[in-house]
C-alpha cells in the first residue's frame, strides 16, 4: 500500500514562513514554534482566511492572547485543523517534509498495489477493497496480485468504514489480506490469503503509452497517472513517439490520476494541443491578502504539434486537481470529450509550506512539519470554474467493479467507448454490459489521496 502522500497542485518552490511576521502577533514560547509557523501560513496564505473566525486579523489583543490560543489545541495537527473551513477536504498536513518530497518525484513506500475501497451499502459500514493496477516489480506482482482482484480482511480483521485507515494506512512493513468474491451485493471470502510487503517503489506516471489502429486511424492511448515534474522526460517521450506514429486521434486515460504539478499540466497541455502554446491555460485566484499573487500560466511551448482538433479524457471521480485542470483548460482551445464518471471536484491548489530559519536558507531543525493549504482557485481562460461537484462528462459510463476490464486493452469499457465514438458508434457492447451490471459505483472522497465508493441508488 502506497504511504499516504496525495498529490495536491503545488507550484514550483517551497515557500517559507519569515516573510509572515508582519501577519500575526508572535511571541511563544519555544515549544509553540510549529504552531506558531502554521497559524502565521494559514492567516496569511489560507484561500478562506477571511471566512475562519480564528483566523481573522484582529483575533488577539495581545502577545498573551495568541500564545494562550495555540496552546489550547492538542498539538499542530490538531491547531491545523481548527484553522480550516468545515468544508475544506482537501489541505494537507504531514510530520514527514521528506517523504512528501520525494513522493513528488513518484517514490513512496508501497507493495505495488493499487487499491480502491467499495462501500457494501449506504448505510452499511462495512466494505471491501478492490485491486486498480499492480505496479511492477513489485511485492504485489510477484505474489500474483491483479487488477479486479478482492479482499475483504487485513490481518484477520474485518474492513469497515471506520478501521480501514489503521488497517491500510498505517505504514506497516507488512499486512496480510483475506481475497474474496462479490456476488449479489454480498462478498465471500475465498479462503485464500496473502502477505504483502513494503519496499520503496518508484512508480511511472506514464502507465501506458501505446498506439492502436482502429477502423484505419492511429489513435494514440496515454494512461496517465500523476503529474510528477521529474518523470517530465518519460511524457515527452511517449508523445515524440504518437509524434512519429502521426497518429489521429488521442486518448487520455486520467482516471487514477489524483494530480500534481500545475508546470507538469502546463507542459501535457502543450504535448496535446501545441498550435496553442503560449495562451492562457489557466487563472490563478488567491485570497485578498495575497492578491497581487493572482496570475495567469500558459499553455508550454513543447516544440510538439499533433494537429488535433478533439482530445478524448477517461475520468473517474479518482481524476482531481491538475486532471479537471486539463479538461477544463483545453476546453477553450478544443473538442473535450470526456468519457467515464464525473470527476472529482477539485477546484483549487495548493503551495507548500516549510519553516525555513537563518535568512530563509535553513529548513528549521527543530521539528519536520509540511503544511499544503488550499490557496487558491482556478479558472480556465474562459473564466469558467467552481466545479466543485465535479466535471461532467460528455459520455457518462462509471467504471463498475464487474467490468473493469484490462488497463489499456481495446475491449477495455471506457477505452472502447472512446474508440467506438472515433469509428463513429453512438452506441456499443461495451455500454449495454455496463448498463446491465448490477452495481454502479459513485466515488465518495473522505480524503486526498483516500476514496471510498457506493453504491449508485
Amino acid at each position: 500500500m502506497k504511504k499516504f502522500i496525495p498529490l495536491f497542485i503545488i507550484l514550483l518552490v517551497f515557500s517559507c514562513k519569515d516573510d509572515l511576521d508582519d501577519a500575526v502577533i508572535v511571541n511563544t514560547t519555544e515549544n509553540l514554534e510549529v504552531e506558531d509557523f502554521i497559524y502565521k501560513v494559514m492567516n496569511y496564505w489560507y484561500l478562506w482566511q477571511e471566512d475562519v473566525p480564528n483566523l481573522a486579523d484582529n483575533k488577539f489583543t495581545n502577545d498573551k492572547d495568541y500564545t494562550a490560543f495555540l496552546q489550547s489545541f492538542d498539538g499542530p495537527k490538531a491547531l491545523y485543523k481548527g484553522l480550516q473551513l468545515s468544508t475544506d477536504i482537501f489541505s494537507y498536513i504531514t510530520d514527514d517534509y521528506v517523504a512528501f518530497q520525494e513522493s513528488q518525484k513518484g517514490i513512496t513506500l508501497s507493495n505495488g498495489m493499487v487499491f480502491g475501497l467499495v462501500r457494501l451499502s449506504e448505510g452499511s459500514s462495512e466494505i471491501f477493497g478492490y485491486v486498480r493496477y499492480v505496479l511492477p516489480n513489485s511485492d504485489a506482482k510477484t505474489k500474483g496480485i491483479e487488477r479486479g482482484d478482492i479482499f475483504s480482511h487485513v490481518n484477520g480483521t474485518k474492513l469497515t468504514y471506520t478501521n480501514f485507515g489503521n488497517l491500510l494506512f498505517s505504514n506497516a512493513p507488512s499486512y496480510t489480506l483475506d481475497l474474496a468474491n462479490f456476488n449479489n451485493n454480498q462478498i465471500t471470502t475465498t479462503g485464500e490469503s496473502v502477505t504483502l510487503s513494503n519496499s520503496q517503489q518508484t512508480e511511472q506516471s506514464v502507465h501506458i503509452a501505446k498506439v492502436i489502429e482502429q477502423d484505419g486511424k492511429k489513435v494514440g492511448y496515454l494512461m496517465y497517472n500523476s503529474f510528477i515534474e521529474p518523470q517530465e522526460d518519460n511524457l515527452k517521450a511517449a508523445f515524440a513517439d504518437f509524434v512519429t506514429a502521426q497518429i489521429d486521434e488521442l486518448v487520455v486515460d486520467l482516471r487514477y490520476n489524483s494530480g500534481g504539478r500545475v508546470s507538469t499540466a502546463q507542459l501535457l497541455a502543450g504535448l496535446i494541443a501545441g498550435e496553442h502554446a503560449g495562451n492562457i491555460f489557466g487563472k490563478l485566484v488567491y485570497n485578498e491578502k495575497r492578491s497581487a499573487q493572482n496570475s495567469e500560466i500558459t499553455i508550454t511551448d513543447a516544440d510538439v504539434q499533433l494537429g488535433l482538433s478533439r482530445v478524448f479524457f477517461l475520468t473517474t471521480q479518482s481524476s482531481a486537481s491538475a486532471s479537471e485542470m486539463m479538461v477544463n483548460g483545453l476546453k477553450p482551445y478544443m473538442n473535450v470529450i470526456q468519457i467515464g464518471d464525473k470527476t472529482a471536484g477539485k477546484d483549487v491548489g495548493s503551495n507548500p509550506f516549510l519553516d525555513f530559519i537563518d535568512n530563509k536558507n535553513t529548513i528549521n531543525p527543530n521539528h519536520t512539519y509540511l503544511i499544503l493549504p488550499i490557496t487558491f482557485k482556478y479558472y480556465n481562460s474562459e473564466n469558467v470554474g467552481d466545479y466543485s461537484d465535479g466535471l461532467i462528462p460528455s459520455i457518462e459510463l462509471p467504471e463498475i467493479l464487474s467490468n473493469l476490464g484490462a488497463l489499456g486493452d481495446v475491449d477495455e469499457p471506457l477505452l472502447k467507448r472512446a474508440l467506438d465514438y472515433i469509428s463513429g458508434k453512438r452506441t456499443s457492447s461495451s455500454i449495454k454490459a455496463i448498463s446491465s451490471s448490477p452495481t454502479p459505483f459513485l466515488e465518495l472522497q473522505l480524503k486526498p489521496g483516500r476514496a471510498i465508493y457506493v453504491p449508485e441508488n
